[in-house]
């Protein structure tokens, strides 16, 4: 009897994961339309379709530190018809938001971990300072005195530069902006100093030498940059941060659904135009199986709980 409702219990489960999908698949993704994540989302959706036989819409949901998009993912049934975007952010909100309309743990499943991207830190030209060592030695003269920009509270950028803060022993005046335009053109006329970023948003000025590139935050150079320095070659061991982006579904998916959607998005990032487009920002692929993106997860929020407690950065 055991037996026979066993290979019953198998032949369902076989049969649901035939059957997926069998209607359009939404991918929620918490950014404008246009932004680069938006891009990277549609670059796979409009390939993901074909491959499972029915359409990926991508459907954007900005707002409140991603937070719109995340809850609405979270009403979506666990089937594997929804797929969600995510960041660092991700990671980042649970120990930085007062009210988080989700439990990054148990609310959703890791898919894949598509790109990592490594920051980099540029500076205002009538910055004195051309590299990070001797940002470091300016900034321990000067505790507090040093500004340092970010495209909000709570990006990686943000709480990154708040993880150097607390390892070299310095103090920089984080100041948070509303999007990298604003920043960059403070940036630019001085009245900046120093702007941490992903390589996409700066690398045209800083090729027209309208700004300085003085440090990246991965834990090698980068090929685009490769004359600027680590923050690790200026003295802070151990020093790594890298902002990441990956999809998850809905809790409850069936692993087989998982299992599949993993398989099918990493082929499509080992596609060579998906690889020359992703990369061309100095991002790296990464396309995780989802028992290590689940790992990633995990480590991401014990390292960034921990940096938020010890900066002391209020819940916002």
């Amino acid at each position: 009897m055991f037996r026979r409702a066993l290979a019953l219990a198998a032949a369902l489960f076989c049969s649901a994961a035939i059957a997926y999908p069998d209607k359009p698949l939404r991918l929620i993704v918490p950014f404008p339309a246009g932004d680069g994540l938006d891009n990277q989302a549609r670059m796979i959706a409009d390939r993901l379709g074909p491959r499972l036989g029915q359409k990926v819409i991508v459907d954007n949901r900005p707002g409140a530190g991603t937070l719109i998009g995340v809850e609405a993912a979270k009403q979506t049934a666990g089937d594997g018809h929804t797929l969600l975007l995510v960041t660092t952010t991700y990671a980042i909100n649970p120990s930085l938001r007062l009210k988080v309309p989700y439990d990054p743990l148990t609310d959703f499943l890791p898919v894949i971990q598509t790109t990592a991207i490594p920051l980099v830190v540029v500076g205002s030209p009538s910055f004195a300072p051309n590299n990070f060592a001797e940002v470091l030695a300016l900034a321990r003269q000067q505790p507090g005195k040093l500004t340092m920009g970010n495209s909000g509270i709570g990006t990686a950028a943000h709480i990154g530069m708040e993880l150097l803060d607390s390892m070299a022993g310095i103090k920089f005046n984080h100041v948070p902006y509303k999007g990298i335009p604003p920043a960059l053109t403070d940036l630019i006329g001085g009245q900046l100093q120093m702007l941490c970023t992903s390589p996409a948003q700066v690398m045209p000025m800083i090729r027209d030498g309208k700004i300085k590139a003085l440090g990246v935050t991965g834990g090698d150079r980068m090929k685009l940059l490769p004359n600027v320095g680590t923050v690790q070659e200026a003295g802070v061991s151990n020093y790594v941060v890298t902002a990441w982006v990956g999809l998850m579904t809905r809790a409850g998916t069936s692993p087989a659904i998982v299992e599949r959607l993993n398989k099918e998005i990493a082929a499509i990032l080992a596609e060579s135009d998906v690889v020359s487009r992703l990369t061309v920002d100095g991002s790296a692929i990464v396309a995780s199986k989802p028992d290590a993106f689940a790992k990633h997860i995990r480590t991401e929020l014990d390292k960034w709980g921990n940096t938020i407690r010890s900066a002391g950065i209020p819940r916002q």
